[in-house]
């Protein structure tokens, strides 16, 4: 059986060893699609790709595969659907696996199904000028919609054509006080001159915001309605990054959702770019990961990614330029800035 995970590993916690255990078997194989350098709430990862790629291996994964920043920073229902396509796109994934507060699995497809069925009623909800998660309550009133793990898992299983099995989430929950179950616990106590961090790169991206016009906010993925104007005036009166998510956030916009459209206009991500993945990037594997590897040339229905000088198609290598750009600016975020071009010459961490 070969397990397909969706994860950030922001950092990597008990609670995904917990999660890689439960599908690790003799005959058993565990592919990750993982974040890349950003990560679905809108922030900087913490360690970059190719250190959490090897720690996922460390940990109990063969084969981990990236989850480009076109895909990562988007809404839950964004970023699960592009996860469970990366995985589908394998062509030999079998069964997808996650962590949630629910384990059971056909309670989270009902309201999975639920949401579906009363989308017209959602977007009734959000005329009332709610956020997306509000509406999606007021109309499906399930105590499931009430944890974060469990609203991944539904999308998740919105999304996939596979298999799927649950594993009940363990220690005391998401955004605890938890040092050994909870990642922003964790990201807490870390050593601030190892890390990544928006902090460091705070001065440039308020540059950056400055420089832009009600327009150009407009060109940026779930901005409208008169937000774009709102940016611009907080951009103007703001003099941290967090004082700007706080000057911009109103009942209907909430913290996720501003601080993906500020990493996104940063960036410089704009609504006509790809959400979908279009290849297959590979960050690090094992024996293991090294013959399902082999197997997935085979049936991907995707273009894999080894080696940046074998990328063959013109669309992909653009992509994949773009990616590389994304992380050179990745890498101002350390108190140490790393060189650009650190992507094209990477290579793949292989554990034996």
């Amino acid at each position: 059986m070969n397990f397909g995970i969706i994860c950030e590993l922001n950092p990597l916690h008990k609670g995904h060893k917990y999660l890689f255990d439960n599908c690790k078997s003799e005959n058993s194989t565990v592919i990750c699609a993982l974040s890349g350098n950003f990560v679905q709430r809108g922030e900087f990862a913490v360690y970059d790709k190719y250190t959490r790629a090897r720690t996922a291996i460390e940990n109990g994964a063969d084969l981990v595969i990236e989850i480009p920043a076109l895909c990562t920073i988007q809404s839950a229902q964004g970023y699960a659907k592009a996860g469970v396509e990366i995985l589908e796109a394998t062509g030999i994934c079998d069964c997808l696996a996650f962590g949630a507060e629910c384990d059971n699995v056909d309670e989270l497809k009902a309201v999975a199904k639920e949401i579906q069925n009363k989308d017209s009623i959602i977007k009734e909800e959000l005329k009332k000028g709610v956020s997306y998660p509000t509406a999606r309550k007021n109309a499906v009133n399930s105590p499931l919609l009430d944890t974060p793990n469990n609203i991944l898992a539904i999308e998740y299983l919105t999304y996939t054509k596979l298999e799927a099995m649950a594993i009940k989430r363990i220690g005391k929950g998401h955004d605890t006080d938890d040092d050994e179950y909870s990642a922003s616990e964790i990201r807490k106590h870390l050593n601030a001159d190892e890390i990544s961090s928006m902090k460091n790169c705070e001065k440039a991206i308020l540059y950056k915001l400055r420089t832009m016009t009600a327009e150009d906010f407009l060109q940026i993925e779930d901005v409208g309605e008169g937000l774009e104007n709102r940016i611009v005036r907080a951009v103007a009166d703001s003099l941290t990054l967090e004082e700007l998510y706080d000057n911009i956030k109103t009942k209907r916009y909430t913290h996720s959702r501003i601080r993906r459209i500020i990493l996104r206009a940063y960036l410089g991500i704009t609504k006509d770019m790809p959400k979908e993945p279009k290849y297959l990037h590979i960050l690090a594997f094992n024996d293991r990961g090294r013959e399902i590897l082999a197997q997935m040339k085979k049936t991907a229905t995707l273009p894999i990614i080894t080696k940046y000088g074998n990328i063959e198609s013109s669309e992909v290598k653009q992509l994949f330029d773009l990616e590389c750009k994304f992380t050179d600016i990745y890498n101002l975020g350390y108190t140490n800035i790393k060189p650009c071009g650190e992507e094209q010459r990477a290579k793949i961490e292989i554990i034996k």
